[in-house]
């Protein structure tokens, strides 16, 4: 199994100037609207940026929420007034060969609320040789966009 974690944020009223509220992360992507993806020919539609949980992919799903959650605890304020106006996101994307099972306790809960985010799971069941191969040759794949 292969799991990513992220904070996204899409700024639909303001813009990605409001990141310096932001200054002491060091966001894993930032963008304008009209950028072109990487590795894409996605262009994107509004200002944004990422920051990843940090973790290895082969770390278990809730230690790259409670990671984040912790990493993201001096901000709770700023990200959930941010919120008000624009789209907040703990992004989780899940790569396996078979459904795990899913429980987030209630301090992960109560974490992604307090940031005013809406939790995103993205599970994609691949055949065993495809989680294994697919990863094996993406080096530094933390990055899921």
């Amino acid at each position: 199994m292969k799991i990513f974690v992220r904070l996204k944020i899409l700024f639909e009223k303001d813009n990605v100037s409001q990141l310096e509220k932001l200054t002491h992360f060091k966001f894993d992507r930032i963008w304008k609207k009209g950028d072109k993806r990487p590795n894409s020919n996605i262009i994107e539609k509004s200002d944004g940026c990422i920051l990843n949980s940090g973790l290895n992919v082969d770390e278990p799903l809730e230690q790259h929420l409670n990671v984040l959650l912790l990493n993201l605890h001096d901000a709770v304020s700023i990200i959930k007034n941010l919120s008000e106006n624009n789209a907040v996101e703990i992004s989780c994307a899940i790569y396996a060969d078979d459904i795990p099972a899913f429980y987030f306790d209630r301090k992960v809960i109560e974490g992604i609320a307090s940031l005013g985010a809406s939790l995103d799971i993205d599970f994609y069941l691949l055949p065993p040789i495809a989680v294994t191969h697919t990863f094996a040759k993406a080096e530094g794949l933390n990055k899921v966009e």
